[in-house]
């Protein structure tokens, strides 16, 4: 519950922060258009209660408003933007685009574009709705100027057949993996989402997990909400076309016998390991060993 919580107001904090910082940049009349004021007073209290301690359930609306963004000419085109409680640590803004410039083949493709944007964002941990407001305005005057035959799809026919499902595989470094609860939170979550990879607890503490791109990012947002000195991410590897761990489990490497996770790391060991499956490139990555 106190993990929750805390994950919930710094969440709740960035967004009000952003929503002052945009506030400042589009102060123009009818520029930002809030579409519930309450919601923010709603926030400001949340955070502040001390007692008794706020639930998230009390939570009800999110964050919701309107920006107007001026293009060449004259032209404004609306971006309505929802915050869901857990953004950007967990979950994705949601952006939808209103304008009468657009017709209906540039439309579904600026709406392509934003969903790739946003998925891009899936490792965020800072608001990035500034960021995606810019970005969407030099969109929308490319895509005013382009002709609609040029994006239009083409026939099904000519289309090549589908590779096999493609994975994505996370590096993930942090200070150290000590608590027990937490070692096996990180074997359970990985096995839930079938994914397969190992853990090495101790200083530092390494998790390598692949599968569903999906999943894989679910296990991520998950995993860097519990509580951590400090957690990374090392590298992500997309559009990988085969698992090179058979199962998730977790692995020691200690230099001693005493099957602790205090144990030194005995670095030929690890080396070894991540060779035996065909990672070893990961050596310089992870600890500058060429």
């Amino acid at each position: 519950m106190e993990l929750e919580l805390e994950s919930y107001r710094r969440c709740i904090g960035q967004q009000l922060e952003e929503l002052e910082l945009l506030n400042s940049i589009y102060c123009g009349a009818g520029e930002l258009q809030l579409l519930d004021a309450g919601v923010v007073a709603d926030f400001n209290e949340f955070n502040g209660a001390t007692n008794p301690v706020p639930s998230p359930a009390t939570l009800r609306s999110h964050l919701e408003y309107v920006i107007k963004l001026s293009l060449p000419g004259k032209r404004t085109v609306d971006v309505r933007i929802e915050l869901p409680h857990l953004y950007p640590l967990v979950e994705l803004a949601r952006i939808s685009v209103h304008t009468t410039l657009l017709d209906k083949v540039k439309e579904q493709h600026l709406k392509n574009e934003i969903a790739k944007y946003l998925a891009e964002q899936c490792h965020a941990e800072e608001p990035y709705v500034y960021q995606l407001l810019s970005w969407l305005q030099d969109q929308i005057e490319a895509l005013s100027l382009r002709s609609s035959s040029d994006l239009e799809s083409p026939p099904a026919a000519v289309e090549l057949p589908r590779v096999a499902t493609q994975l994505e595989r996370l590096w993930i470094h942090s200070h150290h993996i000590k608590s027990s609860a937490k070692r096996q939170e990180i074997v359970r979550l990985a096995r839930q989402l079938q994914l397969s990879g190992f853990s090495r607890p101790g200083k530092p503490g390494i998790i390598c997990v692949e599968g569903q791109p999906e999943q894989v990012q679910e296990y991520w947002r998950t995993i860097k909400l519990l509580r951590w000195q400090k957690i990374s991410l090392v590298k992500s590897e997309q559009r990988q076309r085969k698992r090179l761990f058979d199962n998730f489990s977790e692995q020691l490497f200690n230099a001693s016998d005493n099957g602790g996770e205090e144990g030194v790391m005995n670095m030929g060991q690890f080396i070894r390991f991540l060779e035996a499956h065909g990672t070893g490139y990961m050596k310089s990555e992870l600890f500058g060993i060429d």
